[in-house]
């Protein structure tokens, strides 16, 4: 990987981070499920922003990996009712 290209994936992990929190928790608008964002991360075959998070409402934990912008991406909104809303909502 050249030298550009790294600095391309770091760009746009930088601007991911200024929408989405590390540490904060956020409420998934279809189920009502609480998670706390561990961190951002590119996806090393395919160079995608990837969100990891954890549920909070189920002990053990499951920690998840969801695709940034990708369909059914975390910033990507979701219908409910035949509204679109925020598919995750901080809380």
């Amino acid at each position: 990987m050249s030298q550009s290209d790294r600095q391309i994936l770091l760009t746009k992990l930088e601007q991911a981070k200024t929408q989405i929190e590390i540490g904060a928790k956020y409420q998934h608008t279809k189920t009502s499920g609480q998670y706390l964002v561990l961190n951002l991360i590119i996806q090393e075959d395919t160079e995608e922003i990837r969100v990891i998070y954890q549920e909070l409402n189920h002990q053990p934990a499951i920690i998840w990996s969801r695709s940034f912008n990708g369909p059914d991406g975390w910033i990507v909104p979701t219908e409910i009712n035949g509204q679109f809303i925020p598919r995750f909502i901080k809380i």
